[in-house]
């Protein structure tokens, strides 16, 4: 099986027992602060695949990164992947965990890339819009929701001008090196066919 399928289905069943048990924001606020201190200290993992530590000795390790030490289901969850060696997950189940949350909570992260950083205004414009447009699909799946977008800009320069827009596997490209290329195309195929 491979790991992304894997990570997948340990994702589905701990995402599960935490709506059951009513602990979905907590669950996903003590996989958000392990993600962080496995991203500050990838070594962790490799001290995790280490056959010389024990089982306990793991998850002890792993609690310490907790802001309490002791979590209940996610202390469970986190035994459970250490026994079954597939700890190395985690930072994508943690991914996959605050995806599934932020969408059953009617949050939709848009990555919106632009050439240069965009007004303040400008971005709130287009929260507004992008909040009226893609309301309808938010609510689908829980329709006492919120509904809300967060928009998570970055630059590249690369665009030239305009912005992407990125959000639930779908990329909206409003750049000019975007346009420039569809320029090129059109000309290209006009000159291939003789209409130049």
């Amino acid at each position: 099986m491979s790991d992304v399928i894997a990570a997948g289905r340990y994702t589905r069943a701990l995402f599960e027992l935490a709506d059951q048990a009513g602990r979905l924001k907590e669950t996903d606020a003590g996989l958000h602060a392990l993600g962080k201190v496995l991203q500050a200290q990838p070594k962790i993992l490799l001290l995790m695949a280490n056959p010389t530590l024990t089982s306990d000795q793991k998850v002890e390790l792993a609690l310490k990164t907790l802001t309490d030490g002791r979590a209940g289901l996610l202390e469970r969850f986190l035994r459970m992947l250490i026994e079954k060696k597939r700890f190395a997950l985690l930072p994508e189940i943690e991914k996959i965990f605050h995806d599934r949350y932020e969408k059953k909570q009617g949050v939709l992260e848009v990555e919106m890339i632009s050439a240069v950083p965009l007004s303040s205004g400008f971005l709130e414009r287009l929260d507004v819009v992008l909040t009226k447009k893609l309301r309808a699909s938010l609510l689908v799946t829980n329709p006492e929701a919120r509904a809300e977008i967060r928009l998570l800009p970055s630059t590249d320069r690369e665009l030239l001008g305009g912005f992407i827009l990125r959000f639930a596997g779908k990329e909206i490209d409003c750049s000019f090196k975007n346009r420039l290329h569809e320029i090129r195309q059109k000309l290209l195929s006009n000159a291939e066919e003789g209409t130049v």
